[in-house]
């Protein structure tokens, strides 16, 4: 259930692009009156970068995982009481008998009770954490949206920008893996998007100081 796995750590900065587009963040009032954006045909973005070092992400991811554990805890302690009363029954009454069977049925109503709420649970971590990565995706699609309506882009590619390391071998079925060979640092939009994030998260701490 972890995501992080999908996730690569690769640092490379931004180039001149960074500029562009963060003026262009600040709206087109700043812009100079007619002027046309440079056209970006295609550019490309590291979203495991993006999703490592995403401002809001973990914190909320390791949240859930706090929940998990307190639930796991709680479930076992449920499971470990439908244990001894099972031990219990085995003690007290004769299998077969009357008052056995009475006490049985209810126990396994209980144990009933307990998976489904077992899977319940997972469900609705299952979901958490799916919602999270969908609200991640959805604000990056956004910014990607908005710089490719500015700059007049058609393709935004994904790429990581992990480096070859001949005593990583992990490393070069990664890199030979990838559709692109090669890309500008100036069409990499990935420290822009962090950016844009680091910002959006910033503006709730900064309204509740006021």
């Amino acid at each position: 259930m972890r995501v992080w796995s999908l996730i690569a750590a690769t640092i490379l900065s931004l180039g001149t692009f960074s500029s562009q587009v963060m003026a262009q963040a600040e709206g087109a009032a700043g812009a100079t009156a007619g002027a046309a954006a440079p056209k970006v045909i295609v550019a490309v973005v590291d979203i495991g970068h993006i999703l490592k070092n995403h401002p809001t992400m973990k914190g909320q991811m390791e949240a859930i995982q706090a929940s998990m554990t307190a639930a796991d805890e709680e479930m076992g302690q449920r499971r470990d009481a439908i244990l001894k009363e099972m031990n219990q029954l085995r003690e007290q009454y004769t299998e077969g008998s009357p008052e056995y069977e009475a006490a049985e049925k209810k126990i396994a109503e209980k144990d009933t009770e307990f998976r489904l709420s077992l899977i319940k649970k997972k469900k609705e971590f299952d979901e958490a954490q799916a919602q999270v990565i969908y609200n991640v995706y959805t604000q990056i699609n956004g910014l990607l949206k908005m710089a490719s309506d500015h700059y007049g882009t058609q393709l935004v590619i994904r790429v990581s920008r992990e480096k070859m390391d001949p005593k990583k071998p992990e490393t070069i079925q990664m890199v030979m893996g990838q559709d692109v060979l090669y890309y500008s640092p100036n069409v990499d939009w990935t420290e822009w998007v962090l950016g844009q994030l680091a910002q959006t998260a910033s503006r709730p701490a900064a309204a509740a100081q006021r």
